[in-house]
C-alpha cells in the first residue's frame, strides 16, 4: 500500500479553505435573514418548488445554493432552520443528484455529455430518487421523521440579548460548524487516499478503465475525480463512457456527500441505497439500449 501523505495534506487544506470561505458567510447570511424576518419573504417565491419536494419554504435558499454552488453552501443555509430527519434526508437525496451544476456539467461536457442533456437528466433523476420518500409514508421509513437532529444547535444554550451578542454567537457557531465539517471531510479524504494507495489499484491496466472510472466517481466524485475520469475515458468505448457518466450523475461522491447530510440526521441507508439503486438501473438501461441498437 502506498499512502500519499503530501496529496492528503494538500487536498485537506484546499478543501478546508473552500469550506471556511463557503460555510461561514452563507451561515451568517441565513441567520441574518432569519433574525430580520426576511427569510419567509424570500421563501414565498420558491414555495411551489419546495412544496414539490415536501420541504419547508425556508429550505429554498439551501436548495438553490446547493444546485448552483456546492453542498457546503447548502449545508450553511439549511443548518439554522431546524430541519427534521425527514427534511435532511429529502434534501440529501435531491442535492446528492442535483448539485454543483455549473462545474460538474462542464466536466460532463468534456466527457461527451452536452449541457442540456446532463442538466435535464440530473433534474429528472433528482425527483425520481425522491419517489420512495414521497410515496411511502414517512413513519414507515423513519423511526421518528419529525425529530430535529442538528448537532450544532443541540449544543447552543446562550440566548443573545442584543444584535452584537447575536452576531458574535453566530460567528462562533459558523466557525464551529466549519470545523466539524472540515474534520468530517478530512476523514473522508484520508479514507479515499488509503483506497487510492491500494496495490491492486496501482497495478490495474486500461482494460479495467470502466471499473476504475466508476470507483473513482463513486468514491471521490465528479469534480475531484475529473482528472481520472477524463484520463480513463480515452480507453473506453462510447457506450462505456455514456454508461459511466449517467451512473455517476445519479450516484457520485457517495461517502462525502452522504456523510455531510447524515451529520445532521439524514438516514444513511436511504441516501446510499436509493441513489445506488437508481444509478444501477440507469446503467443497465443504457447497456440494453446499446445492445438493441446493435441488433
Amino acid at each position: 500500500m502506498i499512502f500519499d501523505t503530501k496529496a492528503f495534506i494538500s487536498s485537506s487544506i484546499s478543501t478546508a479553505k473552500i469550506i471556511l470561505s463557503t460555510v461561514i458567510p452563507y451561515f451568517l447570511l441565513a441567520e441574518l435573514l432569519l433574525y430580520f424576518e426576511l427569510m419567509p419573504i424570500i421563501a414565498q417565491v420558491f414555495t411551489p418548488f419546495t412544496t414539490l419536494l415536501n420541504l419547508p419554504p425556508e429550505a429554498a435558499l439551501a436548495l438553490a445554493s446547493g444546485v448552483f454552488l456546492n453542498l457546503y453552501a447548502a449545508i450553511a443555509f439549511a443548518s439554522p432552520l431546524g430541519l427534521s430527519v425527514y427534511d435532511w434526508t429529502v434534501l440529501g437525496l435531491f442535492l446528492g443528484v442535483m448539485h454543483s451544476i455549473p462545474v460538474e456539467s462542464a466536466i460532463m461536457k468534456k466527457l461527451g455529455i452536452g449541457w442540456i442533456k446532463s442538466i435535464s437528466f440530473r433534474l429528472v433523476m433528482a425527483f425520481v430518487v425522491l419517489t420512495p420518500l414521497l410515496m411511502i409514508p414517512a413513519e414507515i421509513l423513519f423511526d421518528n421523521p419529525n425529530e430535529v437532529a442538528n448537532a450544532l444547535y443541540q449544543t447552543t444554550s446562550i440566548t443573545p440579548t442584543n444584535f452584537i451578542d447575536f452576531l458574535l454567537q453566530k460567528i462562533y457557531e459558523s466557525v464551529l460548524l466549519s470545523i466539524e465539517i472540515i474534520i468530517l471531510v478530512s476523514l473522508v479524504i484520508f479514507i479515499i487516499t488509503l483506497i487510492k494507495g491500494l496495490n491492486f489499484l496501482q497495478k490495474f491496466d486500461h482494460h479495467l478503465s470502466t471499473i476504475m472510472a466508476l470507483i473513482t466517481g463513486v468514491l471521490i466524485g465528479i469534480t475531484y475525480g475529473a482528472g481520472v475520469l477524463l484520463k480513463e475515458a480515452q480507453y473506453m468505448s462510447k457506450q462505456q463512457v455514456v454508461s459511466v457518466c449517467y451512473f455517476l450523475m445519479v450516484a457520485h461522491a457517495i461517502i462525502e456527500d452522504t456523510l455531510l447530510f447524515v451529520f445532521f440526521g439524514a438516514d444513511i441507508f436511504l441516501l446510499i441505497g436509493i441513489r445506488l439503486f437508481f444509478a444501477t438501473f440507469v446503467f443497465f438501461v443504457i447497456s440494453i439500449y446499446y445492445k438493441i441498437g446493435r441488433t
